[in-house]
Protein backbone atom coordinates (compact mmCIF):
# COMPACT_ATOMS: atom_id res chain seq x y z
CA UNK A 1 0.00 0.00 0.00
CA UNK A 2 1.41 3.62 -1.00
CA UNK A 3 1.49 6.33 1.39
CA UNK A 4 -1.59 8.45 -0.29
CA UNK A 5 -3.67 5.29 0.10
CA UNK A 6 -2.41 5.24 3.72
CA UNK A 7 -2.83 8.72 4.83
CA UNK A 8 -6.41 8.58 3.33
CA UNK A 9 -7.58 5.81 5.74
CA UNK A 10 -5.80 7.32 8.88
CA UNK A 11 -8.49 10.50 7.90
CA UNK A 12 -11.17 8.15 7.81
CA UNK A 13 -13.17 6.67 11.08
CA UNK A 14 -12.07 3.35 10.99
CA UNK A 15 -14.32 0.92 12.47
CA UNK A 16 -11.95 -2.08 13.53
CA UNK A 17 -9.71 -4.30 11.23
CA UNK A 18 -9.85 -7.97 10.10
CA UNK A 19 -7.08 -10.31 9.15
CA UNK A 20 -7.11 -13.70 7.31
CA UNK A 21 -6.28 -17.09 9.38
CA UNK A 22 -7.09 -20.50 8.87
CA UNK A 23 -8.43 -22.84 11.55
CA UNK A 24 -6.74 -26.27 12.35
CA UNK A 25 -9.14 -28.26 10.29
CA UNK A 26 -8.30 -26.13 7.43
CA UNK A 27 -10.66 -23.64 7.13
CA UNK A 28 -10.57 -19.75 5.92
CA UNK A 29 -12.29 -17.09 8.33
CA UNK A 30 -11.38 -13.59 9.43
CA UNK A 31 -10.60 -12.12 13.07
CA UNK A 32 -9.92 -9.06 14.31
CA UNK A 33 -12.53 -6.46 15.71
CA UNK A 34 -14.35 -3.76 15.57
CA UNK A 35 -14.84 -0.52 17.92
CA UNK A 36 -18.52 0.65 18.83
CA UNK A 37 -20.06 3.42 19.42
CA UNK A 38 -18.29 4.31 22.54
CA UNK A 39 -15.08 3.38 21.40
CA UNK A 40 -14.95 -0.36 23.17
CA UNK A 41 -13.40 -3.19 21.29
CA UNK A 42 -15.32 -5.93 20.37
CA UNK A 43 -13.33 -8.75 19.25
CA UNK A 44 -15.06 -10.63 15.86
CA UNK A 45 -14.65 -13.53 13.57
CA UNK A 46 -16.12 -13.67 9.77
CA UNK A 47 -17.08 -16.89 8.53
CA UNK A 48 -18.41 -17.66 5.14
CA UNK A 49 -21.96 -18.47 5.01
CA UNK A 50 -22.02 -22.51 4.02
CA UNK A 51 -26.18 -22.48 4.05
CA UNK A 52 -26.64 -20.00 1.95
CA UNK A 53 -29.29 -21.22 -0.47
CA UNK A 54 -30.73 -18.36 -2.49
CA UNK A 55 -29.09 -14.86 -3.44
CA UNK A 56 -30.81 -12.64 -1.23
CA UNK A 57 -28.82 -14.61 1.51
CA UNK A 58 -25.87 -13.24 2.96
CA UNK A 59 -21.97 -14.67 1.93
CA UNK A 60 -20.52 -13.96 5.16
CA UNK A 61 -21.62 -13.82 9.05
CA UNK A 62 -20.01 -11.81 11.40
CA UNK A 63 -19.92 -13.40 14.96
CA UNK A 64 -18.78 -12.34 18.35
CA UNK A 65 -15.67 -13.81 19.47
CA UNK A 66 -15.50 -15.63 22.49
CA UNK A 67 -12.69 -17.25 23.93
CA UNK A 68 -11.83 -20.50 23.90
CA UNK A 69 -12.06 -22.05 27.82
CA UNK A 70 -9.57 -24.56 28.52
CA UNK A 71 -11.40 -28.02 28.61
CA UNK A 72 -9.79 -28.92 32.44
CA UNK A 73 -11.52 -25.62 33.87
CA UNK A 74 -14.77 -26.04 32.36
CA UNK A 75 -14.75 -29.85 33.58
CA UNK A 76 -13.24 -29.03 36.50
CA UNK A 77 -14.64 -25.88 39.21
CA UNK A 78 -12.40 -24.60 41.51
CA UNK A 79 -12.67 -21.54 43.77
CA UNK A 80 -9.78 -20.07 41.50
CA UNK A 81 -10.64 -18.24 38.58
CA UNK A 82 -8.05 -18.76 35.16
CA UNK A 83 -8.01 -16.50 32.27
CA UNK A 84 -9.60 -17.50 29.20
CA UNK A 85 -7.32 -19.18 26.78
CA UNK A 86 -7.67 -17.75 23.35
CA UNK A 87 -7.42 -20.85 20.29
CA UNK A 88 -4.25 -19.87 18.07
CA UNK A 89 -4.65 -20.73 14.53
CA UNK A 90 -2.54 -20.06 11.49
CA UNK A 91 -2.33 -17.21 9.25
CA UNK A 92 -3.96 -17.82 5.90
CA UNK A 93 -2.13 -15.82 3.33
CA UNK A 94 -4.43 -17.10 0.38
CA UNK A 95 -7.47 -14.84 -0.60
CA UNK A 96 -10.64 -15.67 1.08
CA UNK A 97 -12.89 -13.27 -0.57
Amino acid sequence: MNNTNQNTNKNQNELGALWKKKSKAGMSFLSGYINDHDGQRIDVVVFANSKKTNEKAPDYRLYVSKPLENKQSASTKTSVAKAPVKKVVQEDEDDIL
